[in-house]
């Protein structure tokens, strides 16, 4: 075998490993930053933590019904008064919070809007809708990718069913949320999005079907009272996330590829080799 086909093999080799290897590091890089934001609220001084939560409620109280529109078909300007005023809300750091559901071992940060480059970061926080910081008669939205191809993110929202939690750290804050429902809607139909009198519900948002993206899966969840150690013992037990299964075929095939060529390689040699005696024994 010639060094070009060897060369062209572990060439497809690496463009076959490479959406495992970018996934690691993403998710990784996500996680990081998620703990990294709660160091950080930790460090900062109660009086700054205070305040911008006290700002975060006025905000939240002053919030009228504006349009909710599809995260990923429509985007809000950001050069608008509105938007400004939001963006200056919970922005102690570039993360607004945290978001762990120990079901399907995600830890992510949470960031402000859903543009593009945010939610290849991490979980966005839909404009238009409440805080999360918890509060009578709120409904954040926070929605993140499926099927992204170089990141995990809301890959397994649809395995949450109701009874299943999730928390959200905001400023040093811990809220737990229990999934009551789940509903696949298309994009258009937001009326599920809307705030309930009395209630305190955050919806998670990612595209289905996976990779076909034509619909919205809607995880919504009840606001629950909060064990806070315990909840601290939940999240912890449940990472370091486990390796997906699509990895270990896609390592397990990259394995085989690379196995053969090198065996054919030294079948290869060992046949020259002999012919080389043969030919010197005649």
């Amino acid at each position: 075998m010639s060094a070009l086909p060897v060369i062209l093999v572990l060439i497809g080799v690496m463009v076959l490993l490479y959406p495992v290897v970018s996934t690691m590091q993403n998710d990784a890089r996500q996680q990081q930053i998620a703990n990294e934001y709660k160091v950080e609220t930790q460090a900062a001084g109660p009086d700054k933590l205070g305040e911008q939560l006290e700002h975060a409620k006025k905000y939240n109280s002053e919030l009228y019904s504006k349009p909710i529109l599809d995260p990923w078909l429509n985007r809000v300007s950001p050069d608008t008064p509105q938007y400004q005023e939001y963006l200056s809300q919970l922005n102690m750091t570039p993360v607004m919070g945290r978001i762990s559901i120990p079901k399907i071992h995600l830890n992510l940060p949470i960031y402000h809007g859903t543009s593009v480059q945010t939610l290849q970061q991490g979980v966005g926080h839909l404009f238009g809708t409440s805080l999360p910081i918890g509060g009578t008669s709120t409904h954040a939205v926070l929605t993140g990718h499926s099927a992204l191809g170089t990141a995990t993110l809301f890959d397994n929202l649809p395995e949450l069913k109701p009874g299943d939690e999730f928390f959200i750290n905001v400023l040093g804050q811990a809220y737990k949320y229990q999934v009551k429902n789940t509903k696949v809607v298309l994009p258009d139909q937001t009326e599920d999005l809307e705030r309930v009198p009395g209630a305190d519900l955050i919806t998670l948002i990612t595209c289905t079907p996976y990779g076909v993206n034509t619909h919205r899966l809607l995880v919504t969840g009840q606001r629950v009272a909060i064990d806070p150690v315990k909840a601290q013992a939940e999240e912890a037990a449940s990472l370091p996330a486990p390796m997906p299964t699509w990895m270990y075929l896609i390592i397990w095939a990259a394995s085989i590829i690379v196995a053969v060529t090198f065996g054919l390689l030294l079948w290869g040699f060992i046949k020259k080799r002999r012919k080389q005696k043969a030919v010197k024994a005649s």
